[in-house]
């Protein structure tokens, strides 16, 4: 059975830890033979992946996760594998999309403090966070300082909570979606106008771990499939086992392709293996040989 992994991330995501060569490294060790480098919003990496992974003997599919808007209601982020790369929006994006977390993490950090009537250093976050996505660190110092104690709120992403793995990605998605009063609109580029730009560039688009917020959700999942989807990252380890279970189950009863992608980071997101996606997946062979032959990279 041959091992693979669609979706992991560089240190040219803010969030990664790894060089592009590293990663090509660590797949060598776990005897990985397809990966895909998808940083957010961001290409700066891919070249360099593809390289050490011709060295090494691996299959390196071009990739990227977007931040997009879901018809004008909350952050959704997308796949595009296999599309042309070099074109000018894809090379720029990074820097565009930068400037919106920038502006969007200033908001949030408002927001917080106004709602839980707490202080947030952050300059000292901004600082500390040495160029890297600081809202890892400010959650952190945010559940641990002594003064927030009292919150409930916080109780189930500290140290041992149920969901403290990773806890600043779960807290996100738990408590400042749409509706929520931490929610902050941030303009990204359209989900449909994304899942465009990825086909006109030759490639696939795929829904990236869509477990809470599309699961069981019919009227979304068709929403997003009237976009022009192509596939579902069915396997993800934010999903439990109904979630994958459901996914695969609602990809085929739609003939869309199925992927699976552990999300790797490294450090911000220490439980998460590359090469592991939250479940046994049946039949991975079949799911590989699809992917690739539409992805144009076999």
């Amino acid at each position: 059975m041959r091992n693979f992994d669609l979706h992991m991330h560089s240190a040219y995501s803010n969030d990664g830890e790894f060089t592009p060569s590293q990663l090509i490294e660590m797949a060598v060790r776990k005897d990985m033979e397809v990966v895909a480098l998808s940083d957010h919003d961001c290409m700066l990496g891919i070249d360099e992946m593809i390289e050490a992974g011709k060295k090494a003997g691996i299959k390196v599919v071009p990739a990227i996760e977007f931040s997009t808007l879901f018809e004008g209601e909350f952050e959704c982020h997308l796949l595009g594998y296999g599309f042309d790369y070099k074109q000018d929006y894809f090379q720029n994006l990074h820097t565009y999309v930068k400037q919106l977390m920038n502006d969007a993490f200033h908001t949030r950090v408002e927001k917080l403090e106004n709602y839980y009537s707490i202080k947030i250093d952050e300059k000292k976050i901004l600082e500390d966070s040495k160029g890297e996505n600081p809202w890892y660190l400010m959650c952190q110092r945010m559940f641990q300082d002594p003064a927030n104690a009292h919150i409930e709120d916080f109780k189930e992403y500290r140290p041992g909570g149920k969901r403290s793995q990773p806890a600043p990605v779960n807290f996100f998605w738990d408590k400042c979606q749409k509706g929520s009063p931490l929610y902050v609109y941030v303009k990204f580029p359209a989900f449909r106008e994304t899942v465009k730009r990825i086909h006109d560039a030759g490639g696939i688009a795929v829904l990236a771990h869509p477990f809470n917020n599309f699961y069981q959700r019919e009227d979304m999942l068709k929403l997003a499939i009237e976009s022009g989807i192509d596939g579902i990252e069915a396997y993800s380890n934010y999903h439990n086992a109904e979630q994958n279970a459901y996914y695969e189950r609602y990809a085929k009863e739609h003939g869309l392709l199925i992927t699976c992608g552990s999300d790797f980071h490294g450090k911000l997101k220490p439980t998460i293996e590359m090469g592991k996606y939250g479940a046994d997946v049946p039949d991975k062979d079949r799911i590989l040989e699809e992917f690739l032959k539409a992805a144009k990279c076999q």
